[in-house]
C-alpha cells in the first residue's frame, strides 16, 4: 500500500520528525511512504532527514513552492499523484490540505487525510479570509481528519468535525528508549559544550521563527543569569534562515551574554543533547501540540511552556509546567529556577508511554488504519 505524505519540510523537527518516527516503526512490507516537500529552504537546500527516509524506501519529491508559483505547484503535485498509483493521501499542510485533497479526489484516491498540527495561530485579515474558504473545501474533500491534539483539530476543522467518527487524535509519539536519562551521555554532552557540573543549563529546541518566540527566550534567559550567574543557554535548531537572527545576536552582545549562549544549528542527536540540559524552555506563541515538550519530559527534564497556548495533552507527568504569557520575564525565570535547580533526574518513560506517546504502540494503530481503509475500498 502506498501513502503519499505532503509536508512543509523534513528538516529535523516538527512534522518531519513525526513522520519519520511513525514510518520507522511500521511494517514497510505493508506500507510505503512517499513525501512531497513544499518549502523554499527544503526545496533549495535539501532536508536534514532526507537520507533517513530514503534508506527506509521512501521517495522524496520537491515541488515548486506555492509562494513561488501556485500554478506550477498544482501542476507538479498533479503529475506526482497521477503517476504514483497511491492508495492514501495524508496531507500535513493545514488549510492548504484542501487543495491537495481536491487533486487527490480528481485522480481517484479514495482515502484523503487532512492532518492538523497547529492551533491558536493569529493571522492577517486577508489570510484569515482565504483560510476560511480553504477550510470549507477541506471539510468537503477530505475523508478523514487527524490532529495532534483536540485544540489543533478544533482550530482547523471546527467543532462539528471533531465530534464525528472521521476525526481522531494521532499523538506525536516518540521512541522513548532514545530519551531515557543516561548519566554517561549527559557527561559526554556537557564536556562537548564545555559545561561544568555546576553550570545550570537551559535548553531550547526548535526552528527559530516567530512561532517559537526566540526573542522571549533570550529575555527570560537574561533574567535567569541575573538570579543564577553560572547559567548557559543551548539553542538547538535552524537559525540561518531566520530573518531576526541578527537581532538576537545584537541582544546577546548588548546584554553581555556572548559566552553564555550557544547556537548549535540543525542537529540529528537532539535526544542526546537533551541529556545535557537541566531545564527545557520553549515559550511558543502557538502550538498544535509540540512534540519537543514530550521529548523533554521523556528525557526527565523540567519542561516549561506557554499556558493556554500549548495544549494540555502535552502534559505527560509532573515535569510539565505552563506559565502565562502575560507573566513577566522575571516571573518565568523565577518559576524555571524554582523547579529546576537541584532537581534529580528520573526515568519517566513509563509515564510518557501511559500518556499515549510510545511510538511502537501508536505506529501500529496508524498502520492498521491505513490497511483497514484499503480493505474497505476493495470491498
Amino acid at each position: 500500500m502506498k501513502v503519499l505524505q505532503i509536508a512543509v519540510g523534513i528538516n529535523g523537527g516538527g512534522v518531519g520528525a513525526v513522520l519519520l518516527n511513525y514510518y520507522k516503526h511500521m511494517n514497510r512490507d505493508n506500507v510505503q511512504f512517499d513525501i512531497i516537500i513544499d518549502d523554499i529552504p527544503s526545496v533549495k537546500n535539501g532536508s536534514l532527514l532526507e537520507n533517513e527516509f530514503k534508506a527506509l524506501g521512501c521517495n522524496i519529491f520537491r515541488v515548486t513552492p506555492k509562494s513561488v508559483s501556485l500554478k506550477q505547484n498544482i501542476s507538479d503535485v498533479c503529475r506526482i499523484i497521477k503517476n504514483g498509483n497511491y492508495d492514501v493521501l495524508h496531507s500535513n499542510m493545514e488549510e492548504w490540505s484542501a487543495l491537495y485533497c481536491i487533486i487527490a479526489k480528481k485522480y481517484g484516491i479514495k482515502t484523503r487525510i487532512a492532518h492538523a498540527h497547529l492551533a491558536h495561530v493569529k493571522t492577517s485579515f486577508i489570510k484569515t479570509c482565504y483560510n476560511k474558504v480553504l477550510r470549507i473545501a477541506l471539510r468537503h474533500y477530505a475523508t478523514d481528519f487527524f490532529a495532534c491534539s483536540i485544540d489543533a483539530g478544533r482550530y482547523l476543522f471546527g467543532e462539528k468535525i471533531i465530534k464525528k467518527p472521521v476525526f481522531r487524535v494521532l499523538p506525536n509519539a516518540i521512541n522513548l528508549e532514545k530519551y531515557v536519562f543516561n548519566p554517561r551521555t549527559r557527561k559526554r554532552v556537557r564536556d562537548n559544550f564545555y559545561l561544568s557540573d555546576s553550570t545550570f543549563t537551559v535548553g531550547f529546541v526548535g526552528r527559530l521563527y516567530y512561532q517559537k518566540n526566540p526573542e522571549r527566550m533570550l529575555r527570560i534567559f537574561k533574567e535567569i543569569t541575573l538570579q543564577h550567574s553560572d547559567s548557559r543557554l543551548i539553542i538547538v535548531g535552524d537559525y540561518k534562515s531566520y530573518s531576526g537572527y541578527s537581532g538576537l545576536v545584537d541582544y546577546i552582545k548588548q546584554n553581555n551574554l556572548i559566552d553564555k549562549v550557544t547556537f548549535t544549528g540543525l542537529r540529528t542527536d537532539v535526544a542526546d543533547i537533551m541529556q545535557g540540559f537541566d531545564a527545557f524552555v520553549l515559550p511558543s506563541r502557538y502550538e498544535g501540540l509540540g512534540i519537543v515538550y514530550v521529548e523533554a519530559q521523556a528525557a526527565g527534564l523540567m519542561t516549561f511552556a506557554t499556558k493556554r497556548v500549548v495544549p494540555h495533552e502535552v502534559k505527560c507527568c509532573d515535569l510539565m509546567h505552563f506559565i502565562d504569557s502575560e507573566k513577566s520575564d522575571e516571573c518565568w525565570a523565577d518559576e524555571i529556577l524554582k523547579y529546576s535547580l537541584d532537581y534529580q533526574r528520573n526515568d519517566t518513560s513509563k509515564q510518557v508511554a501511559n500518556a499515549g506517546y510510545e511510538i511502537k504502540i501508536e505506529s501500529a494503530k496508524l498502520e492498521k488504519f491505513y490497511l483497514e481503509h484499503i480493505c474497505l475500498q476493495e470491498k
